[in-house]
């Protein structure tokens, strides 16, 4: 949405590393986005699914290199006032 405010090109950007050194990967994902008023939603879903076709490209080629760096998993911390119910 913010691309097609600004009437700007969009850049993806993947940096991997590959027998020990890492390599970076620019391509170009958009020159412009255009959403029409009548149709946002479908243009933003086909944006999005190629997008995820990209990602998908480059997950399966350093498929071990995605790491999330928020806890997802771990337990909520408990403050002093927390108590079970």
């Amino acid at each position: 949405m913010l691309a097609h405010a600004l009437g700007c090109p969009v850049y993806l950007f993947f940096c991997l590393k590959e027998q020990g050194d890492y390599r970076l990967y620019f391509e170009t994902f958009a020159e412009r986005i255009e959403l029409p008023r009548r149709e946002r939603a479908q243009h933003l879903a086909a944006w999005a699914q190629r997008y995820a076709v990209r990602l998908e490209h480059y997950c399966r080629k350093a498929p071990y290199q995605w790491f999330n760096f928020f806890d997802f998993w771990a337990s909520p911390k408990r403050s002093a006032n927390d108590r079970m119910i």
